[in-house]
């Protein structure tokens, strides 16, 4: 999808469920350096109310863009930044991620092309809200 197919307005949800797994969280966590034990030790995320080791936000974050690139949306696009951006819910090994945008705004730039705004949401399989954000 190109920038001049964006229209304010437009809506996209992917099509992809993407499931969570505990290897994913030891090789991201290993990868980033976020090895903190709530990532990778299930009782120790326990004793801090969490039912099970829970995945770093950014890999939400990441896993946003993976299923929207997927579904197309903004796929000849870069990331210039987020506005707002709200982890509501952990995520943990099991679960399904699906995600869902909104464009809010355009700003054309003089030689083609431009910015997009769009709100975000990412929800896990009972449609629950994992977190939420408007990028650009």
């Amino acid at each position: 999808m190109f920038y001049e197919d964006v229209e304010i307005g437009m809506k996209a949800k992917s099509d992809l469920r993407k499931p969570i797994t505990g290897t994913e969280i030891d090789m991201v966590c290993q990868l980033s350096g976020l090895d903190h034990p709530n990532f990778l030790n299930p009782e120790r995320a326990k004793t801090y109310g969490f039912k099970d080791r829970v995945a770093p936000g950014a890999y939400t974050l990441a896993c946003l863009f993976g299923l929207m690139l997927k579904h197309g949306f903004l796929a000849d696009a870069l990331w210039t930044g987020s506005e707002y951006l709200s982890f509501k819910t952990p995520v943990f090994p099991g679960d399904l991620l699906g995600a869902e945008c909104e464009v809010v705004s355009k700003k054309d730039f003089k030689k083609g092309g431009g910015f997009v705004t769009y709100k975000w949401k990412v929800l896990n399989q009972d449609e629950k809200l994992i977190a939420e954000g408007i990028n650009t």
